[in-house]
């Protein structure tokens, strides 16, 4: 094998391992953006169950004080029930009085119900706390397991940057500006294995002649079909591919 294509083959196989390194490097927050839109959503859930328990605690109030007020009133017209003295009076001032007293009821039950709501909202504040609190702390563990792995995968793709390189500098300068063209043009693959006269990349077949040249040897040759540098090696019994036995 021609030892520019033995070289390629190197560099692309840094390149891939680089691609797929730099995938990774992107996919790792994924997870990490699930458990960040999930608490979003739950502090958001837990911020409006807090406004409607504050709404529930101001019609309490305000409840509270209506009773006050009737209150208030129905011991005024009892008081001023003992000093009427006319028969017709003093039946209206009991029906106002009972009256009274009713609205006070209704009022009483009023306020037991909201007292109800404010315990369950409070209740249910208490559960969407817990949850937060254990959702932040899977948050934050996920996060400094993230960036753990980020700087790992930062470091190898440093070394393989390395790799990538010195394994440049060995070939020719045009020849790697033409291998990066192809690269980029063919989804980070430029160079293919041709087997039994099949580009391995585009799955094509060869021209019969091409392909017997391309077992020669003796220059570098190109896909017809997908442009991509190609190069034939050996297989050893089990049908595999060795380029190191033609290098």
């Amino acid at each position: 094998m021609l030892q520019e294509v033995s070289k390629l083959i190197s560099l692309q196989s840094v390149d891939s391992d680089i691609k797929s390194l730099m995938q990774e490097q992107q996919e790792l927050p994924t997870g990490l953006r699930g458990l960040e839109s999930n608490l979003a959503a739950l502090q958001a859930r837990t911020a409006a169950k807090q406004q409607e328990l504050e709404e529930t605690r101001k019609q309490h109030r305000q409840m509270e004080a209506e009773m006050a007020m009737l209150d208030e009133g129905i011991t005024r017209s009892r008081q001023r029930l003992m000093e009427i003295k006319d028969n017709i009076e003093y039946k209206a001032m009991l029906k106002e009085i009972a009256f009274k007293e009713d609205r006070k009821d209704q009022k009483e039950t009023e306020v037991l119900e909201l007292l109800e709501q404010i315990e369950s909202c409070t209740a249910h504040l208490e559960s969407l706390h817990q949850e937060s609190s254990v959702l932040q702390e899977a948050l934050e563990k996920s996060r400094a397991e993230v960036q753990a792995e980020m700087a790992q995968r930062q470091e190898q793709l440093q070394t393989l940057l390395a790799q990538r390189e010195e394994i440049e500098k060995a070939i020719p300068k045009q020849l790697v500006r033409r291998y990066d063209f192809i690269r980029e043009k063919r989804h980070g693959l430029a160079i293919a294995e041709v087997r039994q006269g099949v580009c391995q990349a585009c799955h094509m077949n060869l021209p019969p002649q091409k392909f017997i040249e391309l077992q020669m040897d003796k220059e570098l040759m190109t896909c017809p079909h997908c442009q991509r540098i190609i190069y034939y090696a050996p297989q050893d019994e089990n049908g595999a591919s060795d380029p190191a036995q033609a290098a």
